[in-house]
């Protein structure tokens, strides 16, 4: 049984990859390089820079090409992890990548990523995750003390659902909502319940 069970993981995994790629090498991605992300991506960044000035540790899980890290810039972080189930976006996001970088390929719900962090980073990927809240509990286990999660989840019509069940797990540190011409997304930065801020 656990041969048929490992074939299965494989051949989904393999599928989702090749979907994701077909994704990325038809372009279908280039909108997030447009100005109507671009309230997004300065939440984000506002965020790590205010709750975590200096050199944080972060990781990043369905990182695509890696255009947080490029808003980001290299001043504003000692080590960044990224992750996606793409390897064509992995190679994109590579190339443009500094010293202190590192981007692998695999699947948010099987990933174990090595160390810990100040910051983990779900940027409107966490609605791929099979498990969400589950998701989130088994990476916050990577947080240093004091670490924090942010998560954004564009307006749709399951993410009150799915905000509601990562409430079961975790605290609000604050929220802010962008809204543009294309759309509605919540950025939220969360602490495992009962944590502490020393914010």
């Amino acid at each position: 049984m656990g041969r048929i069970t490992s074939f299965i993981k494989r051949k989904v995994f393999r599928m989702n990859r090749d979907r994701w790629n077909y994704q990325y090498d038809k372009g279908l991605w280039e909108g997030l390089k447009g100005l109507d992300e671009l309230a997004r991506f300065s939440v984000i960044i506002g965020y790590i820079k205010y709750l975590k000035p200096g050199q944080p540790e972060i990781v990043e899980i369905g990182c695509g090409e890696g255009l947080l890290q490029q808003r980001l810039q290299t001043q504003n972080y000692g080590r960044y992890v990224g992750l996606d189930i793409s390897d064509r976006a992995i190679q994109t996001a590579q190339a443009q990548a500094d010293g202190k970088c590192t981007y692998r390929v695999g699947d948010m719900d099987t990933y174990q990523p090595e160390g810990s962090f100040d910051l983990i980073i779900f940027n409107e990927s966490i609605y791929y995750s099979r498990h969400p809240l589950e998701t989130l509990q088994r990476y916050a286990t990577r947080l240093k003390a004091n670490g924090l999660l942010i998560v954004t989840i564009n307006d749709h019509k399951h993410s009150d659902e799915l905000w509601h069940r990562i409430r079961d797990g975790f605290d609000l540190l604050d929220e802010a909502t962008t809204i543009t011409a294309k759309s509605t997304c919540v950025c939220k930065v969360l602490l495992p319940k009962g944590a502490k801020s020393e914010l």
